[in-house]
């Protein structure tokens, strides 16, 4: 297991079957017969069998070409990472397209609904065969976004896909909805209860015996729980010859069990490696022995996975374990000393930062409940998450520590402000600036003169929603404190400066600061992401013309220039395009922008196209939404150019999504006007055209309110959706519709009478 945020390979398997397997027939034929229903919920308390069932039916079913699998915990409470794993899990469906999700993922800055989501769904739309997703332990993931996201997903599944998902209790998706329209299959704990032949065939199988006289006492005292059952077996193999105790239902009798059963069994040493290292979420044999003290804890995971004592392998290594959780909680509760549990999992955080695994460090702070010892951590590890992008994990850990840690440290308030701005959390970024301001005096930001230096940079991006001089204002103020050229906030105030210049149309201005960081010896302390940021923003400067737009002519001088820059960062450019899969840095995507500029001006429309094409789909994670819409307008036009007037219309819906939210930049609106003007579209057009999609009612009330004066924004705080979900639902009825505007789509609605 590595830190900082990578996939557990064991999470995109299938979970093995236990030793012995009873074949649930009823079960699996319901599954089988929902063959033409969307989406599965399979819900019940821990125990019950859901994920043994689902494996089962995944590997036995005649149903589906192929099954994916992702099994989640509380790790995995965080967009970015949940899709992730989706579309990895998806490769083997959907290969190509897993590979683009993938890629855009791995850009710190991108909204899953605008990247994964719309391209898995297209490319499932694509399958000839059926296929299946199964999503192990939904419950454990309580982010809105994922819910959000995942609500969408399932609205727009493929004829032939299904998806199939287990939780303790109603997972947070709009079930009602789903079982309205007929798109919901529910499986509950009377559904997954053990009838009398399968509990004999279950408890015969662990025994290596006849069913025990008392059969019905104990189906009766289990209810038919999948665990209890288990547990009674292993009592009774273990208990031959003796009476059974009077039996009790449900956790209680299997907290007794575990209790008084498994333990008693066990060598001193045994049972106490069992009751410490229940300690730790996950274990190794290094980890056991350096967080005990001790040698030899690999051979006592190892014999305990063998004997099926509820330890599970969770790597394909087979270095990593850990307990069921209701055997690791009556462990604990055997313990019964809360302060050595607390002085183990900080000895556990000790062990995971000297390994560099800074996430599991901070968690196990958290878990020991020492949320001081996490903030500090936290604090002097942000410049490590974010020069590996896992800004999403930063932001979880750090809203699980709660405003009230980040009240107390205005650094890691700040460090949390760039986190929520960084992946698209705006509407939290106000919040942790307030906390940043109010907080005690004396703390510094690493890299930067002052913290009100960094606060202005960060506002400058982030923080001036509505205002389009904000950002200019805000980063002339953080020009004006970080005066050490020696640190890398020198470099970010100027470039914070020189994007807000250029984002605002200022681009002659815009030059000098620009130019002023790229030339910093402090650029080079900097990750390459952030360098080609730089130097993309350089270049799509350089790129822009003297005259009015769409003019195409550039100075010579200048052309030798952003030639030059190109050249110089072609390689690294590469490269870091590679690490990243087919998406990169925001600056990679400028970069190509300004290399179509470059091959437009030579005369050279083909080259053109493919660097704008190439610059569309990666500039779309800038934090200048006014950046985004005059890359994409300026694709527009060349589409047009080149006889495409419908891709050129869904370039300008892009752009115009990226404004929605955005200040009102003159220069961005006037470039999309004309390029609209180009691809000359009406709204009769759209009217005219009938729909061969049907609206779904998200859709209807979203277009509904799109003919009032509401943003996007208020829109969902009217609908209770977040303003991602808004503008997922919006960019499919503009598709539907084929329109690019929100004034088009109201127009094709009324004329359609569907608003």
């Amino acid at each position: 297991m590595r830190g900082r945020g990578p996939l557990l390979a064991g999470k995109l398997v299938r979970p093995a079957a236990p030793a012995v397997l009873v074949e649930r027939l009823r079960l699996l034929d319901l599954l089988d017969a929902a063959a033409d229903v969307p989406v599965t919920v399979v819900a019940a308390a821990a125990g019950w069998g859901k994920s043994t069932l689902l494996s089962s039916w995944a590997s036995t079913t005649t149903t589906l070409a192929s099954t994916a699998w992702v099994s989640f915990d509380r790790a995995d409470d965080e967009p970015s990472r949940f899709w992730t794993y989706v579309a990895t899990a998806l490769r083997t469906v959907v290969p190509t397209a897993s590979a683009g999700a993938l890629a855009a993922l791995a850009v710190p800055q991108v909204d899953p609904l605008d990247a994964a989501v719309p391209e898995l769904l297209n490319a499932l739309a694509g399958l000839t065969d059926r296929h299946a997703l199964v999503l192990d332990d939904l419950h454990e993931l309580g982010a809105r976004q994922i819910h959000e996201g995942l609500e969408l997903f399932l609205d727009y599944l493929p004829v032939g896909f299904r998806v199939l998902v287990a939780s303790r209790g109603e997972p947070p998706l709009p079930v009602a909805r789903l079982r309205a329209r007929g798109r919901l299959v529910e499986l509950g704990p009377d559904d997954l209860r053990f009838t009398r032949g399968e509990a004999s065939t279950l408890i015969a199988g662990v025994t290596q015996a006849a069913p025990p006289t008392g059969l019905d006492d104990i189906v009766a005292a289990t209810q038919g729980w999948a665990v209890g059952l288990v547990l009674e077996a292993l009592s009774l193999r273990d208990r031959r010859g003796r009476d059974g105790a009077a039996r009790r239902s449900g956790v209680h009798h299997a907290v007794d069990y575990l209790l008084s059963e498994v333990l008693a069994g066990q060598s001193v040493d045994r049972r106490t490696f069992l009751l410490q290292s229940a300690a730790l979420a996950r274990m190794s044999g290094s980890l056991c022995d350096w967080v005990l003290e001790r040698d030899g804890s690999v051979e006592h995971l190892r014999d305990l996975d063998r004997a099926g004592l509820f330890t599970t392998v969770v790597d394909e290594d087979e270095e990593w374990y850990q307990y069921h959780p209701l055997f690791r909680a009556a462990l604990l509760q055997k313990l019964s000393d809360p302060e050595r549990v607390v002085q183990l999992q900080r000895r556990a955080s000790d062990w995971y930062a000297a390994q560099g695994f800074v996430e599991e460090a901070v968690r196990a702070l958290l878990e020991s409940g020492d949320r001081a010892g996490a903030a500090r951590l936290l604090s002097a590890s942000a410049a490590e998450f974010l020069r590996v992008g896992s800004v999403g994990t930063y932001l979880q850990l750090g809203e699980q520590l709660g405003e009230e840690m980040a009240a107390r440290s205005p650094a890691l308030a700040l460090s949390l402000a760039w986190a929520a701005g960084s992946t698209g959390r705006l509407h939290r970024v106000p919040r942790y600036l307030e906390l940043a301001d109010a907080g005690p005096d004396g703390e510094s930001t690493p890299g930067f003169v002052s913290l009100r230096g960094a606060a202005a940079a960060l506002r400058s991006v982030y923080g001036a929603d509505g205002d389009p001089d904000a950002p200019v204002t805000y980063a002339r103020e953080a020009v004006a404190l970080e005066i050490d050229r020696t640190l890398p906030g020198w470099v970010v105030a100027r470039v914070a400066l020189g994007g807000a210049l250029l984002a605002r149309g200022d681009t002659v201005e815009a030059l000098g600061p620009l130019e002023e960081a790229w030339g910093s010896p402090a650029t080079a302390l900097l990750p390459a992401v952030s360098r080609l940021e730089i130097a993309g923003l350089l270049a799509w400067a350089l790129a822009q013309p003297a005259g009015d737009w769409p003019d195409t002519d550039l100075d010579p001088q200048q052309q030798a220039r952003l030639r030059n820059l190109l050249t110089t960062t072609s390689a690294e450019a590469q490269a870091t395009e590679g690490a990243l899969g087919d998406a990169a840095a925001p600056g990679v995507g400028l970069l190509h922008a300004a290399g179509g500029q470059l091959h437009l001006v030579s005369g050279r429309p083909g080259p053109a196209l493919t660097e704008l094409r190439r610059a569309g789909d990666l500039v779309a994670v800038h934090a200048h939404p006014a950046l985004v819409s005059l890359v994409l307008a300026t694709l527009a036009v060349v589409e047009v150019a080149h006889g495409d007037k419908r891709t050129a219309r869904g370039a300008i819906e892009r752009a115009r999504a990226a404004l929605a939210d955005g200040p009102v930049v003159p220069v961005a609106s006037a470039r999309l006007e004309a390029a609209e003007a180009r691809a000359g579209r009406s709204a009769a057009d759209g009217a005219q055209r009938v729909l061969g999609e049907q609206l779904t009612d998200r859709e209807l009330s979203v277009l509904r309110a799109l003919r009032g004066p509401l943003t996007q924004r208020e829109i969902g705080r009217e609908l209770h959706l977040s303003v991602n979900t808004v503008k997922g639902y919006t960019k499919s009825l503009y598709r539907k519709l084929d329109v690019v505007s929100r004034s088009e789509a109201v127009a094709v609605g009324r004329e359609l009478n569907l608003c």
